[in-house]
């Protein structure tokens, strides 16, 4: 796999045709903000807090890609999971939406400018290659965008 197969993925998950189902864009586009606050029961987090936790973890990979070496974020923390998340209308998940846009328009350009050989580079300031930290973007979009759908599907 190289540069221009990891930015296929990217956009092939995000707002693509993927083979495992509907997109990420397409999923959340079809919840109603009336349902991103919802946590059925034996669910830890709601729609929006699962979002906001994608946009944040793509925040992690875009710091990297700029080489910041110093920036992380703790498992379990508040930069892991932020505290006081909440939807309170189309206009407040509009917001959101804008934001994973940004950072999938962020992701994409910063690939752009990288050879297929900073694959096999350590990540700036990690103990492994960015190979493995960008490799891991989709399937933690996927999982939580299952996530995002079973609540969905239990709340309705």
């Amino acid at each position: 796999m190289d540069i221009e197969d990891t930015i296929t993925q990217l956009q092939e998950s995000f707002n693509g045709k993927p083979w495992f189902g509907t997109s990420v864009w397409d999923s959340l586009s079809a919840i109603s903000s009336d349902f991103w606050n919802t946590k059925p029961k034996s669910t830890t987090h709601s729609i929006a807090e699962l979002v906001v936790h994608i946009i944040d973890w793509r925040g992690f990979v875009i710091e990297k890609l700029q080489g910041n070496a110093s920036f992380s974020i703790e498992m379990n923390s508040e930069q892991d999971w932020r505290k006081g998340v909440s939807v309170d209308s189309e206009g407040d998940k509009e917001i959101l939406m804008n934001e994973l846009v940004e950072t999938q328009n962020q992701l994409i350009s910063l690939l752009e400018t990288k050879p297929d050989s900073w694959l096999i580079e350590l990540v700036a300031g990690g103990k492994y290659k960015n190979e493995y930290m960008i490799r891991g973007i989709v399937p933690h979009d996927i999982y939580h965008v299952g996530q995002i759908n079973l609540i969905y599907s239990q709340s309705k």
